[in-house]
């Protein structure tokens, strides 16, 4: 472990600052595909907007399920609107 450390410390020195940044983004996403969810302690704006931003860069997908555990979808999710919601759609005042 301790010769894959050096290695790495060796190539970082090298980078440029902005490569410096896109390899910290790499790590924390690294980091929150690795750490369980903690509802206790769920991912801020910023937390998803740092992982978004870490897949953009790499051209990915944004990834599923980064808000998982934060809420539940109720069961009656895709029944149709009432209607006096409807009519605030419609029939804007």
């Amino acid at each position: 472990m301790t010769s894959i450390r050096a290695e790495l410390d060796r190539k970082l020195n090298n980078l440029s600052p902005e490569q410096l940044h896109l390899v910290r983004q790499f790590v924390e996403s690294i980091e929150h595909q690795t750490t369980p969810t903690n509802s206790d302690y769920p991912m801020t704006n910023e937390d998803v907007d740092r992982v978004i931003e870490s897949y953009r860069q790499q051209n990915k997908q944004r990834p599923i399920g980064l808000a998982q555990g934060e809420f539940t979808v109720p069961d009656d999710f895709n029944n149709p609107l009432p209607d006096e919601i409807l009519d605030l759609f419609n029939n804007p005042q």
